[in-house]
């Protein structure tokens, strides 16, 4: 057979060791083999698999001779252990397949009667269990020489390789049928690539901790073919793990929670022949059980019918997404028009320079059709906002010391300009062009919990920019997704940037830091984001989360405390997005009262996972406005100001780098905490920090762009 190998062909390769005109191989050095020459891989940074031969011969001996090289295709020698897998594929009575594993050996040249490096880059690999003698007591399932087999050769390779140092780990198989026929049953479903732009490479994707080396497999098919049944299946085979897992996440924020698309395709492939086989009605119990899991879903054990015999997948898992992906799109609404007035507005004994808007939105549904009502009359919308924030070129100003006349600090009391306008009359209207005008007070609010009108302008940035950002909610049909007044679905619609100084719109833009598509490869489109209607991560979440946003999380707000590090625990979208996927945040560790806990799925340092190119700049990030914190709960609280580059560093490395990274960064010009005081080293407008007085960072001179993508591996 062709994929055959017998067991005197085995041992005959070992015999001759396969080493025509090599060297001894032990150090790598090139080699010859008569002339033609064999150049030897003294480097690597990925690694290659091919099964030379592969099969189970007469008396059951299990056995594969492969070749590996690097990638520039020279043979490697050296790998001193492999794991050999073998599995078989079964067909259950309710029709889906299922790997049923014939155990593994671990094997080291040392031991030459079970793996065999013949020097020239291929190696032979023999499990020394007859499959006819297998020990498979307990299991529902013997050895048949008639079903689907798979060999997978594990390459013990992160622990290193002579001359060549540490390499990943890869698990590539090979499928084949024992009597050298073609293999017509296939489990492929998954993508591995659709693992990855979540988790980057899954060869990161099980840990809990991060400083840990990557797991052995790097593709889907590896992690199917070892946890599968009969095998590592202590907490469940594949199938059950990973749909168990990820029902788990957050089913608002993380799109594989909601949308079996994110991983399955609904139409057969070539890659993915069994890529639809979910939604057949008799190929997917074991995926509905390992996600609904109850004791009333399954029936109890007397249940002998498929799932699917009452339920429509289709129906249950994507006639819902469908119709969360048409509300969302079912308005879009863009500003075409920002104009101001400026005038003056008191709050707490400060007389401000203040701003009234008018602005224009114009709203168009999914058909391009404009929007013949305004958003008060359709009553489709659940909610329209309108948020406003100043001065982009400083990463934007906040009004930080507000407080309640109480003298309790405000939870909302910070944040920038959010109208809510679906409720209320235009000032002017265009049905015939779906434009709609309203205008936002210049005067400040005196109701402190909302700071719903009033954008500041302080003393000397009358030349600055600011953003106006469109957010909203639309209540649809929850099976068609069509806007209705009645709709019981409530879907985000896409928010709208622009930008404006006090001439009216303007092309100026705060430079691009994160792609929004990016970020929903892991958590859906417009589906990330704590907040119900905010979802343009690329401008406007940093508008109200900006460095001079100095209030505090709900639990420490609730605690009335300060964070323990005030810096790491920042609400500025620079240190918070950082900490809050590095798990860095104080209020992610509270024991009971923990919020937002959760794993990042990838590596930590795979920045390109979220950033633009060229975004992780140093140089533009110091010439932002210095970072605001309070450290007490009192309403005339000192406020202290941090370097923004050095703020930025601290919320991923602090935690790791401690006293000696903060050193190193204050002997190069970084400053931490500096209590400001108005006339001294800061320059104050009322209640508004306006300039400070830093040492000057110089962070960028060494950490350059290059060099963090270098060693942050973009």
């Amino acid at each position: 057979m062709k994929n055959q190998i017998n067991k005197s062909f085995v041992l005959s390769l070992i015999m001759t060791g396969m080493i025509a005109g090599c060297s001894d191989g032990k150090d790598g050095t090139d080699g010859s083999d008569g002339g033609s020459g064999i150049i030897i891989a003294k480097s690597a940074e990925s690694l290659h698999l091919e099964y030379l031969e592969y099969g189970i011969d007469d008396a059951g001996m299990r056995s594969a001779t492969f070749k590996i090289t690097n990638e520039l295709n020279q043979p490697v020698v050296g790998i001193g252990s492999v794991r050999f897998l073998s599995s078989q594929l079964a067909t259950s009575e309710q029709g889906y397949t299922e790997r049923q594993g014939l155990g593994y050996v671990t094997c080291t040249s040392e031991a030459e009667d079970c793996l065999t490096d013949h020097q020239d880059g291929s190696y032979t690999v023999i499990n020394t269990t007859s499959v006819n003698e297998l020990d498979l007591s307990g299991k529902d399932y013997t050895f048949n020489p008639d079903l689907p087999h798979r060999f997978m050769v594990r390459l013990q390779t992160y622990g290193g390789i002579p001359v060549i140092g540490s390499v990943q780990d890869i698990m590539p198989e090979v499928d084949f049928m024992v009597d050298g026929s073609a293999v017509t049953t296939t489990r492929s479903m998954v993508d591995t690539a659709s693992c990855n732009a979540c988790h980057t490479d899954i060869a990161y994707a099980r840990y809990d901790s991060y400083d840990r080396s990557p797991h052995y497999a790097n593709n889907v098919q590896a992690c199917a073919t070892c946890h599968t049944t009969g095998e590592k299946d202590s907490k469940g085979s594949m199938v059950e793990r990973a749909h168990r897992w990820h029902n788990g996440l957050d089913g608002d924020l993380v799109v594989s929670s909601y949308d079996c698309t994110s991983c399955h395709v609904t139409e057969a492939t070539d890659a993915l022949p069994n890529g639809a086989e979910w939604l057949a009605s008799t190929t997917n119990d074991k995926a509905c059980l390992s996600c609904h899991a109850s004791e009333e879903l399954k029936h109890g054990p007397e249940m002998q019918f498929s799932c699917a015999t009452c339920h429509d997948v289709a129906q249950y898992h994507l006639t819902k997404v469908d119709a969360k992906k048409a509300a969302r799109d079912a308005y879009s609404v863009d500003v075409t028009q920002v104009s101001t007035l400026q005038g003056t507005s008191v709050r707490d004994g400060n007389t401000y320079n203040t701003a009234e808007i008018t602005f224009t939105v114009k709203i168009l549904d999914s058909e391009g059709t404009p929007l013949a009502s305004s958003p008060k009359e359709a009553k489709v919308f659940n909610a329209l906002r309108a948020s406003v924030s100043w001065d982009m070129e400083a990463g934007y100003r906040m009004l930080t010391t507000e407080t309640k006349d109480s003298g309790e600090l405000g939870r909302l009391a910070n944040h920038s300009v959010n109208f809510k306008f679906e409720s209320i009359d235009p000032v002017s209207s265009n049905p015939a062009t779906g434009e709609y005008s309203y205008i936002i007070s210049g005067q400040l609010d005196d109701d402190k919990s909302k700071n719903s009108t009033g954008v500041i302008i302080p003393i000397g940035t009358d030349l600055k920019t600011g953003i106006l950002a469109i957010e909203g909610q639309v209540k649809a049909d929850e099976k068609t997704g069509a806007p209705t007044p009645d709709g019981t679905l409530v879907e985000r619609i896409r928010s709208k940037s622009v930008f404006f100084t006090l001439d009216g719109l303007t092309d100026n833009s705060r430079r691009q830091v994160v792609d929004n598509a990016l970020c929903a490869s892991c958590h859906g489109d417009q589906a990330y984001g704590y907040h119900g209607r905010r979802n343009d991560l690329e401008q406007q979440c940093v508008a109200c989360h900006n460095l001079g946003n100095a209030e505090w999380d709900k639990g420490h707000m609730a605690l009335e405390q300060a964070p323990a590090d005030p810096v790491l625990d920042h609400i500025s979208w620079n240190t918070f997005v950082h900490a809050l996927h590095a798990q860095n945040r104080e209020e992610q560790n509270m024991g009971e009262a923990s919020n937002r806990v959760f794993k990042y799925p990838a590596r930590l340092n795979d920045c390109v996972q979220c950033h633009v190119d060229g975004s992780a700049n140093l140089k533009e990030i110091e010439k932002s406005n210095a970072l605001i914190t309070r450290n007490t709960h009192e309403v005339d609280a000192d406020f202290f100001a941090t370097s923004p580059g050095a703020a930025t560093c601290w919320s991923c490395h602090g935690p790791y780098g401690g006293d000696s990274l903060k050193n190193h960064m204050i002997q190069n010009g970084a400053d931490f905490e500096v209590k400001l005081e108005d006339g001294v080293n800061a320059t104050f407008d009322g209640n508004v920090v306006v300039d400070v007085t830093l040492s000057g960072e110089a962070c960028s001179v060494c950490h350059s762009s290059d060099k963090l993508a270098e060693s942050h591996r973009f």
